[in-house]
C-alpha cells in the first residue's frame, strides 16, 4: 500500500514524528532525535553533512490539522534561534495560508523549508517507507466501520413522488430512534442493527387556499385537510406549518429515500372541500355560500415507517410512528440451541478443537457458554438477541502445558511452573540446561524465552566459590529450585554445614549467598581458637552459635556466627573454687583467721568472711583474680576488750559495764558507751585500725554532769 494524503491525514501527531524521523534517516540526516519541549514548537532536531558548509542543524517542526499561519512560522523562526540550529524544515500536511507563504517567501527564505502533504507522501513513497502497522489499522478499521455504518442503513432508493411531502422524511433518522431504544433496552450493540427494508406509509391530503365575507370583511387564509377530522383551517396561525406549507405550494412533486413507499388516501378532493367549508361554517359562523375555495394542491403526509431489521444473525421488525415519533419493536432472544451452536463454532475456531462437557447461563441480556475440549477450558458469553459474542476466555489446561512440554523435550523434567495473568512461564530441565518457555494461556501457543544454564554448572562455580573463602568442605548440591523463571536457588551441603545461594540462570552469576556452619564444624573453630578449654555447651541461636567453655581456672562464654567467621567473648569468669583460693590466701598473707562465709558473682566476685576478731568484704576481678578492693573490720568484742584496757590502763577503772556499742560499718568506725565506777566514757574508734578517733569521760555525779550527759549522748548516740 502507497503513501496517499488521506493516509496521512488519518495519522496522530506523535504517528507524524515518528513517521518523519524514519524519512530523514533515509535523506542522510544523522542523530535525528525527539525534542519532548513543547515550548519550543519544535518536534525534532537533525544533523546533516553539508558538502559545501559542511554540519548543520536542522530544526523540524510537524503540523496535522489545518493550515499553518504567518503567526506559526514567525514563532518556528524564533525557535530556530533559540534551538541555534542552521535550517528549519516546516512540515504542514494541510499547507500554509496565503500571508504564511508570503512571509517564507520574504524573510525565511533558505532559513525554512515548507513541506506539506504532497510534497511528503511523494518523499515517503519514493524512500519506501513503510506505513506503520498501527496506522494501517486504523486506516483499515476506519474503512469497515464505513463500510458497515453503510450497510447498516441497507439499500435505500430514491421514489419519486407526484406531490410535495408536508412534512420531511430522514430515513436516518428513523433508523437512529430504533437503533437506539434497541441499544438502551435490548442492549443490541448498534454496529449489529442492519437495515434490510424500509416501507413508509403516507396518506395524501390538500392543502386549500379560501376566502370569506363576514361582517362586510374579506378574510383569507390556507387550509390543511388531511382526513374528515383532520381539518386545520387557519393555516396562518401556526408558524411552523405555515413555513411547510409555503415550501409545499413551490413544488410539485417530491422524492423519498426507502426501499417501498405506500401511499393511502384517507379522503378524496371532494370530500376535502366539504370538510373545510364545514369546518370554516363552525369556525366562523357564516353560511357556506359566503366561503370561497380558490385553489388546491395535493400533498403526502408521513404516516408512519415500517423497518426490517437483520440484528445480528437474529431479525426483527420495528414501526415509527412518525407523527408521535412513538416506536415499538419486538424481538425475540435466539434459541439456546443456536447460541450453543454459535459457542460450538467459535471454540472449534479460535482453538481448533471440538467442545464438549457444555453448560448455560443466562444473566440479563447475555448468555454464558462455558465447557472444555481436549485441551482447553473456555467460556463465552453471547448476547441473547444479537448472538454476537461479547466475551470469550479459554484457558489452557495445566496438563495440557506439561504434555506439550514433553512433546518438545523427551525426558525433560519441570523445574518451576507459574501462572501470571494471561501466561505461564514453565521452566524444563534437560541434560544440557534450563529452557524457560511462555505460553498463552487463551489459545496455548508457547516460545522460548530464555536458555539457562545448568543447576549442577552453577553450583560447581557456587562450590568453588565458598569453599576458597569459607571453612566448609565437601559441598554437595542437595537442592535447587528457580524463581521469577531465570533466577535459581541453590542449596549445597556437606558435615561442615550448608549453603543457599541465588544465581542468575543465565550467566550463572551469584546474585547473593548464605552460609551457616554445622554444630560439628563451630566446635572444631572454636576448639582450635582456645585450646586447652572443654566445650561444655554449645547452642544455636538465630545467626549465631553461643558456646559454654571451661579450664582448670575459668569459665569463658562466646559467640560464633552461623558462617564461621566472626568469633567474639561474651563473659570470662573465674570458677568460684578458685576465688575462694585467692579469699583465703589473701586472708592467710594478713594473718586474719576467719571463716568464708558466702561469695556471689556480680559485676565482679564479693566475698564475705568472718573471725573472731576481723569480719569483712574482698572484691575480686572477675576474670583477673586480683583483688580489687578489700574491707576488713574489727568485731564488737575486739573493739570492746581493747577500749576496756585502755580504760584500766589510764584511768584505773577496773568494774566496767559495757552499755552501748554501735557498730557503722559504711562509716568505718563504731560508737562504745562504757559505764565504771566512777566515770563514764564515751569512744569514737575505727573499726580497721582499732583507733580512737573521739573520746570523752564524764563523772557519774553532779549537776553539771547531768548536762554534760545530754550532750554526750546526743553527740555518742
Amino acid at each position: 500500500m502507497e503513501w496517499k494524503l488521506e493516509v496521512l491525514n488519518a495519522a496522530s501527531h506523535e504517528d507524524a514524528i515518528q513517521i518523519v524521523l524514519q524519512l530523514v534517516e533515509s535523506l542522510g540526516f544523522k542523530e535525528a532525535e525527539r525534542v519532548e519541549t513543547e515550548e519550543w514548537k519544535i518536534d525534532l532536531i537533525a544533523l546533516r553533512e553539508d558538502p559545501i558548509s559542511g554540519l548543520e542543524k536542522y530544526a523540524i517542526r510537524i503540523k496535522i490539522n489545518g493550515l499553518a499561519s504567518s503567526k506559526e512560522v514567525e514563532e518556528f523562526g524564533k525557535a530556530i534561534t533559540k534551538a541555534k540550529a542552521d535550517k528549519g524544515i516546516f512540515l504542514s500536511i494541510n499547507g500554509f495560508t496565503k500571508d504564511a507563504k508570503v512571509l517564507l517567501g520574504r524573510e525565511y527564505r533558505g532559513r525554512i523549508i515548507p513541506w506539506d502533504g504532497e510534497k511528503l507522501v511523494k518523499e515517503l513513497n519514493n524512500r519506501k517507507i513503510p506505513i506503520p502497522k498501527e496506522l494501517f489499522e486504523r486506516l483499515e478499521k476506519k474503512k469497515r466501520e464505513k463500510e458497515e455504518e453503510a450497510k447498516r442503513k441497507g439499500i435505500l432508493r430514491v421514489i419519486r413522488l407526484d406531490a410535495p411531502l408536508l412534512y420531511s422524511f430522514s430515513p436516518n433518522r428513523v433508523l437512529e430512534m430504533v437503533t437506539s431504544l434497541m441499544e438502551s433496552q435490548y442492549k443490541i450493540k448498534r454496529e449489529d442493527v442492519f437495515l434490510e427494508e424500509l416501507v413508509v406509509e403516507l396518506s395524501s391530503g390538500y392543502i386549500v387556499s379560501w376566502s370569506a365575507k363576514k361582517d362586510k370583511e374579506e378574510i383569507k387564509d390556507k387550509a390543511v385537510v388531511l382526513s374528515r377530522e383532520e381539518v386545520i383551517p387557519f393555516v396562518s396561525r401556526d408558524i411552523k406549518l405555515e413555513r411547510k406549507v409555503s415550501r409545499a405550494l413551490l413544488e410539485s412533486e417530491s422524492a423519498i429515500k426507502a426501499s417501498k413507499v405506500e401511499a393511502v388516501s384517507s379522503i378524496s378532493q371532494n370530500e376535502a372541500v366539504i370538510a373545510l367549508k364545514l369546518k370554516l361554517t363552525d369556525e366562523l359562523g357564516i353560511p357556506q355560500t359566503n366561503i370561497y375555495l380558490s385553489s388546491r394542491r395535493k400533498i403526502y403526509v408521513p404516516n408512519k415507517a415500517l423497518l426490517t431489521l437483520k440484528v445480528g444473525i437474529n431479525s426483527t421488525k420495528a414501526e415509527v410512528n412518525l407523527k408521535t415519533n412513538d416506536v415499538r419493536i419486538s424481538i425475540a432472544p435466539l434459541p439456546k440451541e443456536k447460541l450453543i451452536e454459535i459457542a460450538k463454532e467459535e471454540c472449534r475456531k479460535s482453538l481448533g478443537e471440538d467442545p464438549e462437557k457444555l453448560s448455560i447461563e443466562e444473566k440479563d441480556s447475555v448468555v454464558i457458554v462455558s465447557g472444555q475440549s481436549k485441551r482447553f477450558v473456555f467460556g463465552i458469553a453471547l448476547h441473547v438477541y444479537s448472538g454476537r459474542i461479547m466475551k470469550r476466555k479459554s484457558k489452557i489446561k495445566r496438563e495440557a502445558i506439561f504434555s506439550e512440554v514433553a512433546n518438545l523435550y523427551p525426558g525433560g523434567e519441570i523445574i518451576f511452573f507459574n501462572e501470571k495473568e494471561n501466561r505461564a512461564i514453565v521452566d524444563v530441565m534437560t541434560p544440557k540446561g534450563v529452557a524457560v518457555l511462555e505460553f498463552d494461556l487463551e489459545n496455548g501457543e508457547h516460545k522460548v524465552v530464555a536458555n539457562l544454564l545448568h543447576p549442577y554448572h552453577i553450583a560447581n562455580s557456587a562450590k568453588n566459590l565458598i569453599e576458597k573463602n569459607f571453612d566448609i568442605k565437601g559441598l554437595e548440591l542437595v537442592e535447587f529450585k528457580f524463581y521469577d523463571a531465570t533466577h535459581l536457588e541453590i542449596l549445597l551441603e556437606s558435615v561442615d554445614g550448608k549453603i543457599k545461594v541465588n544465581a542468575d540462570g543465565k550467566t550463572g552469576n551469584i546474585i547473593d549467598y548464605f552460609v551457616e556452619i554445622s554444630s560439628q564444624k563451630a566446635r572444631e573453630i572454636i576448639s582450635q581458637k582456645y585450646k586447652g578449654w572443654d566445650i561444655k555447651k554449645l547452642e544455636k541461636k538465630d545467626d549465631i552459635y553461643e558456646a559454654e567453655l571451661e579450664n582448670d581456672k575459668s569459665i569463658l562464654k562466646i559467640s560464633l556466627s552461623k558462617d564461621g567467621k566472626i568469633l567474639n567473648e561474651i563473659d570470662k569468669q573465674l570458677k568460684i573454687e578458685v576465688v575462694k583460693e585467692i579469699a583465703e590466701k589473701f586472708l592467710e598473707e594478713k594473718r586474719i583467721s576467719a571463716t568464708i562465709k558466702e561469695i556471689k558473682l556480680s559485676e565482679n566476685w564479693l566475698v564475705k568472711f568472718v573471725g573472731e576478731e576481723r569480719v569483712g568484704e574482698l572484691t575480686i576481678g572477675r576474670s583477673s583474680g586480683e583483688i580489687l578492693k578489700s574491707d576488713v573490720f574489727l568485731t564488737e568484742i575486739v573493739i570492746e576488750e581493747s577500749y576496756k584496757r585502755y580504760i584500766l590502763e589510764r584511768f584505773n577503772e577496773k568494774n566496767l559495764n559495757i552499755e552501748r556499742i554501735v557498730v557503722y560499718r559504711e562509716k568505718g568506725y563504731a560508737v562504745i558507751k562504757l559505764v565504771g565506777d566512777k566515770s563514764i566514757y564515751y569512744a569514737k574508734i575505727d573499726l580497721r585500725s582499732g583507733k580512737i578517733l573521739e573520746e570523752d569521760r564524764l563523772p557519774k555525779k553532779g549537776l553539771l554532769a547531768k548536762i554534760k550527759k545530754i550532750q554526750l549522748e546526743a553527740k555518742y548516740k
